[in-house]
């Protein structure tokens, strides 16, 4: 060993070397390079891993996957830094069967959360006194962006052209992150402080009706599309086309509008709002993968919100109820205020404030970030596939969604080289798989699921984790003998058939009065909540969608039930009480 310039104190034990090579061994990628869930390395690293049970059900394509995985939490983990947060410096994620799964880098040491704590109260001031331009200045840059990408024509480029969009894409989905978590670390962040200091101060939970009435009663740009929709509607009727939106499914409708003149100039002023608003037709019908067309795409979508809103026959009634809300917002504000001690009360209505941004916050960025830039990259990617089909390189445009980064950077430029097939159906047939057999939702070496929440979830202190995506576990009351125990996203007794809807296509069968059980929502779900009696959703928090939308329409709303949609059958008679998180199944 002299020979070599080595000495033996630098050579690792047997035992280590051994424990290194099998690490070494384990670590087989296959969709997403990097960030495959494996146990033998991912769980003595990290102990716990939370399913996201928010986004990833139903199980994402491998190419959503890869982007979401390694792109998500490269955002979480700017904002932790700009911001400081004290006891969480962001999120690791991993694929898994489709699903992601969280974990996340926490600050245990006493004296370094002392010294990020200092940090971050300065640097939320800028939030807490202008949020709103904050993220103005988001949404500008995000549309800048956006309209770069709509300058390539798709089908007519090159496969340089293309193999460069690839790269923007990229680039687009990655910097949409940092705008995106920017805006809801720092208004959430509040919220969870605003949360602690209301527990320990006055004894009022974030689900008490005094605490969350404070919270509610904003307007933002997926209400005011809603409300456009409408118009749409009324405008429909009163061209005489009210019956053909009755009569006939969306698809059809597109067709029979075309056969008149009359039909012919409302679908012309319509598919102008879809090409001139700043969102428009720009949006995603799916907020968590490329699966399901975007509204430009597939009109039919939109138009088939507009045939619910004229099938009802009902005035829009949300702006009345959004005035009734923010009435009563500013009474409960002054209500709070009115314990809060004199040289407290800029502080504390400075959170009340920061925290209230996050009801318009949670729509206006889905909208924004998430709806939009994935509907840019269903296009951009979906002109790949062809160029990749027509060349023989895979069987169909959409397996392009089979595929990870690396593998199209690999075959884009000279495509009918290669053969990827053997990826793409293999990738496909497990993809399909994974819909039928859920995620466990914790894979973890601590005794307990509670535990794994003690140390590994509330320990992170992040606002993020504890109040959308994975939410507390719910406090059981025996006493209540409930079938089903969740968290409280808005107040309220009620009870009606239930209604399982897992995907958005669910959705035409809700009927008005029904209580609506769900995984969860996003804002193409938005405007069920006008006809629904009530909500059940499988996962999230008090500040997921679910919830804050429940609270926009004052439907009582459970969340983070964990078992809902399977425990609860379409056309059961149930009883739901919010406040207490509890539901009986009474049809057993």
């Amino acid at each position: 060993m002299a020979g070599f310039g080595i000495k033996a104190t630098h050579l690792k034990s047997k035992e280590v070397q051994m424990a290194a090579e099998k690490k070494e061994r384990v670590k087989i990628w296959d969709a997403t390079p990097g960030f495959e869930f494996i146990h033998e390395v991912d769980v003595p690293e990290m102990h716990s891993w939370f399913l996201d049970g928010t986004h990833s059900i139903p199980p994402w394509t491998p190419l959503y996957g890869w982007y979401w995985v390694n792109y998500c939490p490269h955002g979480t983990k700017a904002i932790c830094e700009k911001l400081s947060t004290p006891t969480c410096k962001g999120w690791e994620m991993r694929y898994k069967d489709g699903g992601s799964y969280n974990a996340f880098h926490i600050v245990r040491d006493e004296k370094e959360q002392a010294e990020r704590a200092v940090k971050f109260r300065q640097a939320l001031r800028p939030y807490l006194e202008d949020f709103d331009s904050i993220w103005a200045t988001g949404k500008k840059e995000l549309l800048g962006i956006y309209g770069r990408l709509k300058e390539l024509d798709v089908d007519k480029a090159s496969n340089l052209e293309l193999f460069h969009h690839h790269y923007d894409l990229m680039l687009a989905y990655m910097r949409m992150w940092e705008i995106h978590h920017e805006g809801l670390f720092s208004s959430h962040s509040a919220y969870l402080l605003l949360a602690d200091l209301c527990k320990k101060r006055f004894g009022m939970s974030d689900q008490d009706a005094e605490f969350q009435n404070m919270l509610r009663g904003f307007s933002n740009k997926v209400y005011d599309m809603d409300k456009d929709l409408w118009d749409f509607g009324r405008l429909a009727g009163s061209m005489g086309l009210e019956g053909l939106f009755k009569e006939n499914e969306p698809q059809t409708i597109i067709a029979k509008l075309h056969e008149s003149a009359k039909g012919k100039d409302w679908y012309k002023k319509f598919m102008n709002y879809l090409e001139t608003d700043e969102v428009g037709g720009w949006r995603m019908r799916r907020a968590n993968d490329f699966t399901e067309p975007y509204w430009l795409e597939d009109p039919a979508t939109p138009i088939g919100v507009i045939k619910d809103f004229i099938s009802r026959g009902e005035d829009y009634e949300l702006t009345a109820t959004r005035s009734e809300l923010a009435t009563q917002r500013e009474k409960a504000i002054a209500a709070f205020l009115r314990k809060v001690p004199p040289d407290e009360k800029n502080l504390f209505e400075g959170l009340v404030r920061l925290s209230g941004k996050i009801s318009a916050f949670s729509e206006e960025h889905d909208l924004y970030c998430e709806l939009m830039v994935q509907a840019f990259m269903r296009r951009g990617y979906l002109g790949m596939g062809r160029r990749l089909a027509e060349r023989g390189t895979i069987d169909q445009p959409e397996d392009i969604f089979m595929l990870n980064l690396h593998e199209i950077d690999r075959v884009m430029m000279v495509p009918e080289s290669y053969d990827m097939r053997w990826i793409t159906r293999r990738r496909r047939a497990e993809w399909t798989q994974w819909q039928t057999r859920p995620n466990p939702p914790l894979i973890t070496d601590r005794s307990s699921f509670e535990e794994a929440v003690v140390n590994d979830l509330l320990a992170s202190g992040d606002p993020i984790a504890i109040k959308v995506v994975v939410g507390e576990p719910p406090s059981t009351k025996p006493e209540l003998e409930a079938d089903l125990s969740g968290l409280c996203g808005c107040p309220g007794e009620v009870e009606g058939i239930a209604r399982v809807a897992i995907n958005y296509e669910d959705l035409k069968y809700v009927q008005p009065g029904e209580i609506l059980v769900c995984p969860n929502t996003n804002p193409a779900w938005t405007p069920v909540f006008g006809i629904i009696k009530g909500v059940i959703a499988d996962s999230g928090g008090t500040l997921a969608h679910t919830a804050i939308i429940g609270r926009e329409y004052n439907v009582p709303t459970i969340v983070n039930t964990r078992e809902g949609t399977a425990k609860i059958k379409t056309g059961q008679r149930i009883r739901m009480n919010a406040k207490d998180g509890a539901v009986h199944i009474l049809d057993q």
